[in-house]
């Protein structure tokens, strides 16, 4: 009886795609819906957001409480000609009060759609960048940090057609933005033109990670602003190694903000992956591309793919498997690592109980 009890408890788990690993219990991917680079936040309460593309329509879900899935996907907005391919897809943000959907079209502008959480209702599309069309590389990045407090930022064409790091901030929810201001320019001409920007914030603390093109080497950078993104601190250059290469390798990594609101970068250098903690000495922690990191964490908990699968891995713990797939997104909610990514135009949905 105890050999059959086993066995059929063993039949449950593998039908319902839970397995265990390292002591972790491991959801194995399951299919949400047709779309294209997902990508999904928490709040310290564990409510989730998540948002995708798919043609040119944006989509919203989200899983609160004790859900174990998320909603059915709601239609946000048509934007024509929406990009949402090689990490240049919709992104979202979210505060207590409103949640942020950003996204590019082809012709390089990025629009903003914001939902007022208390009236349920989405504002219309409203275009961030102030220069028309300059967003060409499609590579954009929002983050909220608190209220109706958002900053965004991107990779920017303005004034000499090379690309430039550029950002603005909204405090109304994302309904109006800033005039836009340059965070960064290279004195080589341009930053990496083919790699993810990365943005995270708090109070009055912006992050702003990119790969930059400086002295013949693809490293990452961090450009800090205390004072609410009015200003910015020059861009430090991440870990004490360099990347030479004389070609886009076309991964720009993360940077998140722990509990406690430091930042903690992830970030890749030839076919290793790295976490670094800014002004520290970078640590390897595996071979593979598209590194992402969660944010509200209380130790480094990331995602990445290699060879066509996802990988997520928690701590000083073993990397673990949730299923066939690239561009993962990653949150935490209570003890819980959610994990959204895309195999062959499906957003797949897996956790890992921390």
């Amino acid at each position: 009886m105890d050999s059959f009890v086993r066995r059929y408890a063993l039949y449950l788990l593998f039908q319902f795609g839970i397995v265990w690993a390292n002591g972790q219990s491991v959801d194995s991917g399951q299919k949400m819906a047709s779309g294209h680079l997902p990508v999904v936040v928490s709040e310290t309460n564990g409510t989730l957001h998540m948002t995708f593309g798919q043609d040119s329509t944006l989509y919203y879900a989200t899983s609160s409480g004790r859900k174990a899935t998320f909603s059915p996907p709601v239609m946000v907005a048509v934007l024509p000609n929406l990009v949402a391919s090689a990490k240049r897809g919709p992104q979202i943000a979210v505060t207590d009060q409103f949640v942020v959907v950003s996204a590019v079209n082809k012709a390089g502008d990025i629009f903003a759609y914001s939902l007022d959480r208390k009236s349920g209702r989405w504002s219309s599309g409203i275009r961030i960048n102030d220069v028309p069309q300059i967003a060409k590389e499609g590579f954009q990045a929002v983050a909220g940090a608190s209220k109706g407090l958002f900053h965004a930022a991107w990779l920017d064409l303005r004034g000499d057609k090379k690309n430039k790091i550029v950002g603005a901030t909204s405090r109304d929810g994302g309904r109006s933005w800033s005039t836009n201001q340059v965070i960064y320019r290279s004195p080589d001409g341009t930053v990496c033109e083919c790699c993810k920007v990365s943005i995270a914030a708090t109070k009055n603390d912006v992050y702003v990670q990119f790969r930059n093109w400086l002295d013949g080497s693809r490293n990452l950078y961090l450009a800090h602003s205390a004072d609410g993104g009015k200003t910015y601190q020059p861009a430090q250059k991440l870990g004490t190694g360099t990347w030479k290469l004389n070609a886009c390798p076309m991964d720009g990594g993360a940077v998140v903000l722990s509990k406690t609101g430091q930042p903690l970068t992830a970030w890749r250098r030839e076919n290793t992956l790295y976490t670094c903690v800014p002004g520290e000495t970078e640590q390897p922690v595996s071979t593979g591309r598209n590194v992402t990191a969660a944010a509200n964490s209380d130790k480094p908990l990331l995602a990445w793919d290699e060879g066509g699968t996802v990988w997520i891995k928690s701590g000083s713990q073993s990397p673990v498997s949730v299923g066939k797939g690239q561009m993962p997104s990653l949150a935490v909610a209570g003890k819980t690592a959610w994990c959204v990514w895309e195999l062959d135009g499906q957003v797949m949905v897996g956790r890992v109980g921390l």
